[in-house]
């Protein structure tokens, strides 16, 4: 899969699906997307039992999935 330059993660089966993996840019995949009432979308990340994010709209949700996932990063890059 090519992901374009300025995307940070990719919803896969969007459009077309109404659920899929969340992948880094990376590869990595770090939960699920959901699509529900056909309109509003949601983050589960893995190994989580309910969705952390519920969003109206696509591109908040991506922001905030990418600002979580930034968040958890740097925390597992801090020196101990």
């Amino acid at each position: 899969m090519t992901i374009p330059e300025h995307w940070k993660i990719v919803l896969d089966g969007y459009p077309g699906h109404e659920d899929g993996d969340v992948i880094t840019r990376d590869g990595e995949i770090i939960g699920a997307w959901s699509l529900v009432d056909g309109v509003f979308f949601t983050f589960t990340p893995n190994g989580g039992e309910a969705h952390i994010f519920f969003e109206q709209f696509l591109g908040v949700l991506c922001w905030r999935i990418d600002e979580w996932h930034e968040g958890r990063e740097a925390v597992h890059r801090t020196p101990l």
